[in-house]
């Protein structure tokens, strides 16, 4: 039900519908589940990840929303077949943790931005869905030990101008954006930031690399994020096409699947 309940919030801001796709054998629990949401429930047999690979390739499929499975407590592994989708699926994923539910419409968002062409279009996507909702945006720029940039005497002032035109140079001002810093490692601040914020969602834009030593922020996100992280795949080809193919899909009438 957490599943479903977020999917039909995140549905909302692609201004779609939601369909349950189920692959295994018909469970009644799952069944019930669909039926309590209102969503019309798709059961499938075959291996989980191909299926909803192939069930995600339609066109008028503009994101899918998965579960990710529960732990022990103090241990929440994402789990091979999250990690598998997450890193196949050339569209938009929302990942649902398995204490998370949203229960009403999404009104912010955190965006973590540290200057690369990923995060930058994970903004740009919640802009572009935000157009006509009254969504706050907390944008989360965390700089390292190392990187810190020089400030005077004056550090109140400073940083203050300095975050103002941080916000003006990457948000557009059609937004409404507020700005979090923090200094330290940043899949342990932008993981603060999350917990304390109070965001109903989280945005990442990465590039589907979940290589030794690639998406450190994106791995804890999944594993410890309080509420459902939003991941967009960010390549040289999709970066370019994706505004256009996202609005062509909402136009003609998009669905977006949850898949457990």
């Amino acid at each position: 039900m957490g599943v479903l309940s977020s999917a039909d919030a995140i549905a909302e801001l692609f201004s779609a519908t939601v369909e349950a796709l189920h692959v295994g054998d018909e469970r009644a629990v799952v069944a019930s589940a669909a039926r309590k949401a209102g969503v019309t429930l798709r059961t499938i047999t075959g291996e989980a990840v191909q299926e909803i690979v192939d069930a995600a390739a339609a066109e008028d499929v503009v994101a899918v929303v998965i579960g990710a499975h529960g732990a022990p407590v103090g241990k929440r592994p994402v789990g091979s077949t999250v990690l598998a989708l997450v890193a196949s699926l050339n569209k938009p994923v929302a990942v649902v943790p398995p204490d998370a539910a949203l229960q009403h419409p999404i009104q912010s968002v955190l965006v973590p931005l540290d200057g690369t062409a990923a995060s930058a279009a994970a903004l740009r996507e919640i802009v572009e869905l935000a157009a006509g909702a009254e969504l706050q945006v907390v944008v989360a720029h965390v700089h390292q030990a190392r990187s810190l940039p020089a400030f005077s005497d004056h550090l109140q002032h400073e940083v203050h101008a300095w975050s103002e035109e941080f916000i003006a140079r990457n948000a557009p001002a059609a937004i409404d954006a507020t700005l979090e810093l923090r200094v330290g490692e940043p899949h342990e601040r932008v993981l603060d930031i999350c917990r304390h914020s109070g965001c109903d969602l989280v945005a990442l834009g990465w590039s589907q690399d979940l290589g030794r030593g690639r998406a450190a922020i994106v791995r804890r996100m999944l594993a410890d994020s309080p509420v459902p992280v939003l991941l967009t795949p960010v390549s040289s080809d999709l970066a370019s096409v994706y505004p256009a193919a996202h609005a062509a899909g909402v136009a003609g009438g998009a669905r977006c699947p949850a898949a457990r």
